[in-house]
């Protein structure tokens, strides 16, 4: 698929947005303390990540007199996860099992993604900033698969209040 690195970026940027957005939402309905703040720090790193997105944008924009075609294999992928994220957010119901599996597959993705732009990056700079982006991209989605481990494992515990009590007698014994 071809797409101007313009292209890439807005996409990019949006999905940054769609995942703040469904990390807040989650945030908003779970009864455990310790998922919350999880979450709500996954939508910070979100909201960051946008910023770093904008910022490169706008950095190549000037660069760039001509907008080039670039061949970004991950992006009708990227696509789609991005559409789902926006779907599963919208609804007043949410089902958390899905949203996690979700949101594992769009940092996933979002990893991919970053990893390819760095190919095409303009500068040293805007290469590494993309290689860290998709490493930050690496960790959200072990710290999402983590959580998503135990809510399947533990769901009568983990998706009640008395899992912020017993994650601190654990971690007060050790």
């Amino acid at each position: 698929m071809e797409i101007t690195d313009k292209e890439v970026f807005e996409i990019a940027i949006n999905s940054e947005i769609k995942a703040k957005e469904a990390y807040e939402k989650l945030a908003s309905i779970v009864k455990s303390d310790i998922i919350r703040d999880e979450l709500l720090f996954l939508a910070k790193e979100e909201d960051k990540h946008r910023e770093i997105i904008e910022k490169i944008s706008e950095k190549l924009k000037s660069e760039e007199t001509e907008p080039k075609k670039v061949e970004i294999e991950t992006m009708s992928e990227f696509r789609v996860i991005a559409e789902k994220m926006g779907e599963v957010i919208k609804k007043p119901e949410l089902d958390i099992d899905k949203v996690y599996e979700i949101a594992m597959q769009a940092e996933l993705v979002s990893e991919k993604l970053y990893r390819e732009l760095a190919r095409y990056a303009a500068t040293e700079k805007t290469k590494l900033l993309l290689e860290i982006l998709a490493n930050m991209e690496r960790n959200h989605y072990n710290i999402l698969k983590k959580q998503y481990e135990y809510i399947m494992r533990y769901p009568e515990i983990y998706k009640e209040e008395f899992y912020d009590q017993l994650m601190k007698d654990i971690n007060f014994n050790f």
